[in-house]
């Protein structure tokens, strides 16, 4: 028996029927055409497949605009794929492109009519992307780039993978610090809502994207993504909203703020070169907030910026002002003044007598039935006895040494 191998077979197809060197044309693609007429849109041609082209505009108002045009244009970024991990099997099939042009923000969404032309999507996203040097998404860093990036790495497109910008400012982070603690969450949904004052009236679930998408892949009507569009379209005009709100936020607009974190606020204006004012921030939060461990955290923060500027008394007023009231906080509280006349004065005896006092705390605190229970007095207690031993000791040797210098005298 003879064994044919795969090169034989291959040899006889060809002497069958010669390969052609003249590839006939592709016909035209109906799918993507009625599809782009369907939403009175028009196709976006790249190489040998198209993507739809659907542009609106959004009215952004006179404060919106004015706060980003102090910025560097950005592009305003976000994707529908089919499926909300970042493996090899999931695609963007919608991406939401916008950018501010006076009042309006101009949004260009690209549309995938089918898997043969996700080649053409990637290549007119790469472009849009490209044309300026920042942009700007909700998650991107973690989501959207990271599977764009394997998409164009995927179809061979090295050249608009190096093309995309060099500036990304995701505003999840931003979201997470500002807002998640008043909100009690940071999805862009909940900003839109607790912050924004956008009100959806009719929206598709991020959960259904990827169903309808499906669904008018198996012959469903374009209907189905209607609402999907009208949902992207909102997550666009809702980043260009956050980031102005930001923007006025950093420029003063934290002080008239209902819904805010104002630690994080304060971890934001440091971030961007505002010392000054996040120490004016901190150093009013504590009286405003009624939560103690936000409080401390406050306190904690104001005094890293007062100490780092040197001034010493400010940082040890700002916790003494806290030790007036018999609690496990208010010994908390004497612990740190300890630990500032310790460190930065120099003063031992001074930051003995800090420590005796918040022992005299806890004992008033354990006696009036206050401070939060056992566990948090008796750890706070710990803590109190520790320094306190390490204090005594040292202020033992510092008088053993101060005797022999007069002996020697």
């Amino acid at each position: 028996m003879t064994l044919r191998t795969l090169a034989d077979r291959l040899a006889d197809l060809r002497a069958v029927r010669p390969p052609s060197t003249d590839r006939p044309a592709r016909p035209p693609n109906d799918r993507a055409a009625s599809l782009a007429r369907w939403f009175g849109a028009r196709l976006a041609v790249a190489g040998d497949g198209a993507a739809v082209l659907v542009e609106r505009s959004v009215t952004l108002g006179p404060d919106v605009s004015q706060a980003l045009g102090a910025l560097a244009p950005a592009t305003y970024f976000d994707t529908e794929t089919t499926g909300l991990s970042t493996g090899a099997g999931t695609m963007v099939f919608l991406a939401g492109l916008g950018h501010v042009v006076g009042e309006q923000l101009v949004v260009r969404q690209l549309l995938l009519p089918d898997y043969p032309h996700e080649t053409a999507l990637l290549r007119q996203v790469a472009a849009e992307l490209s044309a300026r040097t920042r942009m700007v998404t909700y998650n991107g860093r973690g989501f959207d780039m990271p599977l764009l990036s394997a998409r164009l790495t995927l179809n061979g497109l090295f050249g608009e993978l190096a093309s995309l910008p060099p500036s990304h400012d995701d505003l999840l982070p931003v979201a997470r610090r500002l807002f998640r603690r008043p909100l009690g969450g940071a999805r862009l949904a909940d900003v839109e809502a607790g912050v924004l004052g956008v009100r959806r009236t009719s929206d598709c679930p991020s959960s259904e994207v990827p169903a309808r998408y499906f669904g008018y892949l198996r012959g469903g009507t374009p209907d189905l993504l209607a609402e999907v569009l009208d949902h992207n379209l909102q997550d666009i005009a809702s980043l260009a909203l956050l980031e102005a709100l930001v923007m006025q936020l950093l420029e003063g607009g934290w002080r008239d703020a209902g819904i805010l974190d104002r630690h994080g606020m304060a971890v934001e204006l440091l971030r961007h070169g505002a010392p000054e004012e996040a120490l004016e921030l901190v150093e009013g939060a504590p009286s405003l907030t009624l939560d103690p461990t936000e409080a401390m955290a406050l306190r904690r923060l104001a005094t890293r910026l007062l100490l780092a500027s040197g001034e010493v008394d400010r940082a040890e007023a700002l916790w003494t002002a806290g030790t007036r009231r018999a609690s496990a906080d208010a010994a908390a509280a004497w612990i740190e003044v300890a630990r500032i006349r310790e460190r930065h004065r120099g003063d031992l005896d001074g930051a003995l007598e800090a420590v005796s006092a918040a022992s005299r705390v806890l004992d008033l605190a354990f006696a009036l039935g206050r401070g939060g229970g056992m566990q948090v007095l008796g750890a706070v207690r710990l803590r109190v006895d520790s320094r306190r031993r390490r204090l005594r000791s040292w202020v033992a040797a510092a008088e053993r040494r101060a005797a022999g210098k007069r002996r020697i005298a």
